[in-house]
């Protein structure tokens, strides 16, 4: 008896597993990917009805849900491929070339623009006519592609009106006229525009709101330009910017940015500050301009420490180069008597005192050439 209760027992558990079965095996075939295969169906049995009807919609859902996502996959491909494209128009429409100018001996630049997204709202452009340098950089409101389509406009527009008007004030007042009048979206613009005579080194500015510029001199000593705050570009249609002037000496740098730098912020949300800018540019007397940019993305890289970026970084720095038909040499005539050594060592502690030469520099220029000098004239 006990030997036919097994037997049944194990023929009614087969026999009540059995649908079991064939809907693992269709649950498998659904994970496999194959969303229309068969799912059994036992009319006779309540339960198994159930469990066939909620495998169906869990089938339907998952075909539905498939579908979708391969649409919105295909729908983001093609926008990543157009973020992409607008990318490299974006890039493609301020300088990138460097040295922008290889025979002209008067002037060197170099800038860089890191977008925040696939496009920014940043943007730089520069160009010599007249022998004056134009240059404007600006930092447009938001992110994205909204803040890429001002800067797209703002930055051709600025070409073709600084070709013919040469009034830094006067630029920025067609700009933000034209930016204002249909500002729908309440974008606007901040700039720094500049004029800069090649000739004799009188800088005309004007400020829309952006941030202003450091001016490192030949000696090394290194401030901010002041400037007139002014009104971003965009908010207020008719608005009267303000020019300003000064004298820059040849050898001086002008290192221009948007508050992408300033503002760039570590994992502790601590910003880089202007007071680090300051730091570091005032040791970069005898840095080229692309070694001072690459200089301070490299400090804002430490800085940041693997921080997500959360604004776009530009950076222009512009160099007023010594000419080199400028006459800075200096001469001592000396008699053929060896009386006359004091008068060429007087003359090198003056050429080293002027060219900040540290003392031991001066010593042993001095002893070589008191050597050199004495034995021409014995001999």
């Amino acid at each position: 008896g006990l030997i036919l209760l097994v037997v049944l027992c194990y023929l009614l558990i087969r026999y009540m597993m059995k649908p079991l079965n064939e809907f693992a095996q269709s649950a498998m075939e659904i994970a496999k990917g194959n969303f229309s295969a068969t799912l059994p169906k036992r009319k006779n049995n309540y339960e198994m009805e159930t469990l066939h009807n909620s495998f169906s919609f869990m089938q339907d859902s998952l075909k539905n849900y498939i579908d979708e996502l391969k649409a919105t996959t295909a729908n983001k491909e093609r926008i990543e491929s157009e973020l992409r494209i607008a990318r490299e128009i974006q890039m493609g429409m301020v300088p990138k070339i460097f040295p922008p100018f290889p025979k002209r001996n008067d002037i060197d630049l170099y800038a860089t623009l890191i977008p925040a997204k696939e496009v920014g709202g940043d943007l730089y452009d520069f160009f010599i006519e007249d022998n004056k340098l134009h240059f404007i950089i600006g930092d447009v409101s938001g992110k994205g592609v909204p803040a890429s389509l001002v800067m797209a406009v703002t930055c051709r527009m600025f070409r073709t009106v600084a070709s013919n008007i040469h009034v830094p004030s006067k630029i920025i007042d067609v700009l933000n006229n034209a930016i204002a009048e249909s500002n729908e979206s309440n974008m606007f613009c901040t700039a720094f525009v500049g004029i800069l005579d090649l000739e004799t080194g009188n800088l005309q500015y004007s400020n829309a709101g952006h941030n202003p510029p450091f001016i490192i001199k030949p000696d090394g000593s290194t401030f901010m330009l002041p400037v007139k705050p002014n009104l971003a570009m965009g908010l207020w249609q008719g608005f009267e910017y303000q020019d300003q002037e000064c004298q820059i000496e040849k050898g001086t740098k002008i290192v221009l940015y948007t508050d992408g730098v300033n503002e760039a912020e570590n994992i502790d949300k601590v910003l880089f500050g202007e007071d680090k800018m300051l730091e570091i540019l005032s040791k970069q007397k005898t840095r080229n301009t692309q070694e001072v940019i690459e200089m301070m993305l490299n400090e804002i890289k430490c800085h940041t420490d693997g921080a997500e970026q959360n604004d776009d970084i530009t950076m222009l720095c512009c160099s007023y180069l010594l000419d080199d038909n400028d006459d800075t040499s200096k001469e001592l005539v000396m008699r053929n008597n060896i009386a006359d050594i004091a008068l060429m060592s007087e003359f090198v502690e003056n050429l080293c005192d002027e060219n900040q030469l540290p003392m031991d520099v001066c010593f042993n220029l001095n002893l070589a050439l008191e050597e050199a000098v004495s034995n021409v004239i014995k001999y």
